[in-house]
């Protein structure tokens, strides 16, 4: 592996978009660390991460819920670092590890935005991991979008993979948070491909499971995880699905922020 210092951000300002443009190294890119300094500036005010292959958006997050996702996967906490990971880290085989790495060659080029608000004379820098060109065209994507509800009970969420394989599902809620012994507001979620239920939890069942797998579950934070046992080929294939459902259940009405990890064809709207 090269850990190589990337260019600088361009407009590292208090409150705005910072940008940097990842050369197109003849190497494959699996993971991207970004070191906060300066006088104040926090994951918390990372208001967005976006990088962009080309003018597609291919990964999309904030820094705190960045930051939550990590934690999920036991990946190292730290206020002066936040990593974005496109591998899966424990993955049994090296095939399943770094399947979501970038191929930056044969990639459009790659821009990494960070949207910074409120900080106070901040520094941002960049370090990619690097390992040797793979020429697997799939890549990790994190999309995201919202969903809400005024009432209890069902709530279908909205969510077409598009042929992507499907590693996870971030739901990331609002209302009553879970307790050792109580599940959250969302209380379960069941996924149905083609009819049939493929996972159906209680939030209770399911971080008990996520545990068992050295998972560390977060506040507020429900997540469907097909790769809870670190088996890569355990990802949803969704490209021979003709019907697809995501149902959360939830004991009141909530604002549901979703971030979907992705295995993916770049260019796959």
């Amino acid at each position: 592996m090269i850990l190589q210092k990337l260019p600088p951000f361009l407009n590292v300002v208090n409150s705005g978009i910072a940008s940097l443009k990842i050369p197109k190294y003849s190497m494959t890119l699996t993971r991207l660390v970004l070191g906060l300094g300066g006088t104040s500036f926090t994951k918390a005010m990372i208001a967005n991460i976006r990088i962009k292959a080309g003018v597609r958006i291919i990964y999309d997050v904030t820094g705190p819920v960045l930051d939550l996702i990590n934690q999920y996967k036991g990946i190292q906490a730290n206020a002066g670092y936040l990593t974005i990971d496109f591998t899966e880290r424990d993955a049994a085989t090296l095939v399943g590890k770094e399947i979501g790495g970038y191929d930056l060659l044969n990639m459009d080029d790659l821009t990494v935005e960070v949207t910074i608000a409120g900080a106070t004379a901040p520094t941002l820098t960049a370090t990619a991991y690097l390992v040797p060109t793979q020429n697997n065209p799939l890549i990790q994507k994190v999309l995201t979008f919202q969903v809400s509800t005024t009432a209890s009970g069902k709530l279908a969420i909205p969510f077409n993979p598009k042929g992507a394989l499907v590693k996870r599902l971030h739901l990331i809620y609002e209302g009553t948070d879970w307790t050792g012994t109580t599940n959250g507001n969302i209380n379960r979620m069941e996924v149905k491909k083609n009819g049939i239920v493929i996972f159906d939890q209680s939030d209770l069942d399911n971080r008990f499971a996520q545990q068992e797998y050295r998972k560390v579950p977060q506040s507020k934070h429900f997540c469907v995880d097909f790769l809870q046992d670190n088996n890569a080929s355990g990802a949803l294939v969704t490209q021979d699905a003709t019907a697809l459902e995501w149902n959360a259940y939830l004991t009141a009405g909530d604002t549901v922020n979703v971030f979907a990890e992705l295995i993916d064809l770049p260019n796959n709207a």
